[in-house]
């Protein structure tokens, strides 16, 4: 074979390639010389698909510097540069690995050669670097059934696959795979491109990656390691959510949080507000006095429901208390009478709630969880609950019944927790749509149940999903208007309640 000597004018090493058959195409300009393009790199033999991961960050693994990062392709590993005396033309010499692809833009270059490889058998690693949805397959993702097979053999769903618990994050994995189950939501995620005028927001663009992977059909494994999002979530909280295990509540109130900021409209709309944002009417009066009333209206997203105490005296030692799900919602009824400690702690206040406009996803927190003044326990009860058509019709307000036609659900996330308070762990179960059937997912394990035994756990968090929510993620938005409440909100009684981040992992509670 002729070698071109770099010090040759181009025209003459073109035409000594061009001899040999080799086809070479001038792609761009680089910084001292232009780079060649090639169909037939005789390296694409040594690519080792087993050892690629893109689920890790995409740092160098001496300087452990974000730019300008290659992939060694023959070992997985991360190196910097692409040019003399860099990390990743040392590693290339030292170990002869010889192809590379860059992170971001997913092109290939023979190092130390300088030329572009170009040659379709690449395009599924492309694709697994950033995969990619069109609009067609966004639409079928609710109903078209899809299996895959990753490169060990080890079959998989894709959209109902495992993730990897790293540092106890059981937590935030059961949060990822209830998200998947919304569905606006979900379709929202796996188009969404950052924005190219400004700097990409790193929480918004990480979890739409993991959302994209999650649904990859051509995934080289059989889950997903979502180690670049929990390191965005620990940047973005101080390292609050981050190391350690905590409420999944608390991590859900605040994402959604976050989400909202980030894709918030100017007339303070969004997605997320949309989708889970609901409307409960307060009716609030001194436990002293309870003829004077001040009726009030709350936003929330969360509906807190209570477990009644678990019984003193148990007629065996197996015995586990169990409640069915609408004795619960008898709280939104109007007429229940929950009794509190006001805020200074001088008095006590009586509070009534029903509710006056239901999302098209509604969240039910099951308050299992109570911290005295020694330790945090947990209330053991079973809550029994419908799977499909729960009618939350009869919760409704009178006068805002009209506003809301559509008022039956389906059970699609089912969030639970086994063991004890602090030692225990978190496991979901979901609904997949497009095979009609339950999957329990505790981290990496993924396996089917029957209907019947998603109703014997100890449920912590659901969301169940209007019935008028249709495959592509389109519901229906009730154009006629709630009547207000005839009574006006007394200032700083019943005014809109926001917790601070820390308090929520005590509390966890929006309303209630």
């Amino acid at each position: 074979m002729v070698a071109a000597n770099e010090d040759e004018p181009q025209a003459k090493k073109a035409k000594l390639v061009e001899e040999e058959g080799e086809e070479v195409v001038e792609k761009r300009k680089g910084r001292d010389r232009e780079i060649p393009q090639r169909t037939d790199c005789p390296y694409l033999g040594t690519i080792n698909r087993h050892v690629l991961d893109f689920d890790f960050e995409k740092l160098c693994s001496i300087s452990l510097s974000g730019e300008n990062v290659y992939v060694d392709l023959v070992d997985g590993k991360y190196f910097q540069g692409r040019g003399k005396e860099t990390h990743a033309y040392r590693h290339a010499l030292e170990k002869g690995h010889y192809v590379w692809m860059n992170v971001l833009d997913g092109k290939v270059y023979c190092i130390p050669d300088g030329y572009e490889v170009v040659d379709k058998s690449l395009e599924d690693i492309k694709f697994n670097l950033t995969p990619m949805f069109d609009e067609e397959d966004i639409e079928q993702m609710t109903t078209k059934v899809r299996y895959a097979k990753a490169l060990d053999g080890t079959d998989y769903i894709p959209g109902c696959i495992g993730l990897n618990n790293i540092c106890n994050s059981d937590y935030e994995n059961v949060i990822i795979q209830c998200l998947c189950q919304v569905i606006p939501l979900r379709n929202y995620l796996l188009a969404y491109e950052p924005p190219k005028e400004r700097k990409r927001d790193p929480v918004l663009s990480c979890l739409a990656e993991l959302i994209r992977k999650m649904y990859n059909p051509r995934n080289f494994k059989g889950l997903v390691s979502p180690h670049e999002f929990y390191q965005s979530i620990g940047k973005a909280t101080g390292k609050k959510f981050y190391g350690k295990q905590q409420d999944p509540v608390a991590f859900f109130s605040w994402l959604m949080g976050y989400l909202h900021k980030k894709l918030k409209a100017k007339d303070g709309s969004s997605m997320i507000y949309d989708v889970f944002q609901g409307e409960v009417q307060v009716k609030l009066c001194p436990a002293t006095d309870e003829a004077r009333v001040i009726e009030s209206k709350e936003k929330t997203m969360l509906l807190t429901l209570e477990l009644p105490d678990e019984p003193l005296f148990k007629d065996n030692l197996d015995f586990i208390p169990q409640v069915p799900l609408f004795n619960l919602l008898e709280k939104f009824n109007g007429e229940k009478a929950f009794e509190t400690i006001a805020k200074g702690g001088e008095s006590r206040e009586i509070r009534r709630y029903c509710l006056r406009r239901i999302p098209p996803y509604v969240i039910f927190i099951v308050k299992r969880f109570r911290n005295n003044n020694f330790f945090i326990e947990k209330n053991p009860t079973i809550v029994t609950f419908p799977l499909k058509g729960l009618d939350l019709r009869d919760y409704i307000h009178p006068d805002c019944q009209p506003a809301n036609p559509e008022t039956k659900y389906d059970l699609v996330a089912n969030v639970c927790h086994d063991g004890k308070p602090e030692k225990g762990s978190y496991k979901v179960q979901v609904f997949h749509h497009p095979t009609s059937q339950w999957f329990e997912i505790h981290d990496l394990r993924v396996t089917p149940v029957l209907p019947q035994m998603v109703a014997l756990t100890e449920s912590y968090i659901q969301i169940y999903q209007r019935q008028d929510v249709k495959s592509d993620g389109s519901f229906g938005k009730f154009e006629m208007p709630i009547p207000d409440i005839s009574t006006e909100v007394e200032t700083g009684v019943a005014a809109e309640i926001e917790m601070a981040p820390e308090d929520l992992a005590e509390a966890g509670i929006i309303i209630g």
